[in-house]
């Protein structure tokens, strides 16, 4: 596949699916269905790349002495949100998606199976994403491409009313008792 261009994601109420449609600097146009597993398990993936990822920007720790701040888990999922709106500014979300008549894999979309993060031959982090039969795409995960994916899915689950936890804080536990009120 060459270079991308250009992704879109859009509900499809008659399916209960989302199209993502992709196309590429030579004008190729890839098309897949993604069901509401398959888009909380891409979502799993993609926030967990985020979240484990290290800092960009390493603070220098001794201006902080004083008032270094306790590491939580929903202190941590604030500074991932902020990252990500920050590299969410700098896509371009007004620009129409543009069809393609070359259609590599075929008018009718794929339904997408399987997903997975292997590296690339410089050590990039490539999102592979697979039909259970048949051809898929694997296309380099750059921060860029990494956060606007992440609106997208966030964006369209919600245009869909499916309720997912598609946040960067981890999901409430279960089996943890609720705080018990002050008095």
């Amino acid at each position: 596949m060459s270079q991308m261009h250009q992704m879109q994601l859009s509900y499809v109420p008659t399916e209960d699916r989302v199209m993502f449609r992709l196309n590429t600097k030579a004008r190729q146009e890839f098309r897949f269905w993604m069901t509401r597993r398959y888009m909380g398990i891409l979502w799993n993936t993609l926030s967990k790349m985020i979240v484990d990822r290290e800092d960009p920007k390493p603070v220098d720790i001794k201006k902080f002495e004083r008032q270094l701040p306790v590491k939580d888990a929903l202190a941590e999922a604030a500074k991932k949100e902020i990252e990500h709106k920050e590299a969410v500014s700098q896509s371009d979300f007004q620009t129409q998606y543009k069809e393609s008549t070359y259609l590599p894999l075929g008018e009718e979309p794929a339904l997408l199976f399987s997903v997975g993060i292997k590296p690339n031959q410089s050590g990039q982090p490539l999102l592979c994403m697979h039909p259970e039969k048949g051809q898929g795409i694997e296309m380099v995960l750059n921060d860029q491409i990494l956060h606007s994916l992440c609106k997208l899915i966030v964006d369209t689950s919600e245009k869909a009313k499916w309720n997912q936890h598609l946040s960067f804080a981890p999901p409430p536990d279960s089996k943890e008792e609720p705080p018990a009120g002050l008095n």
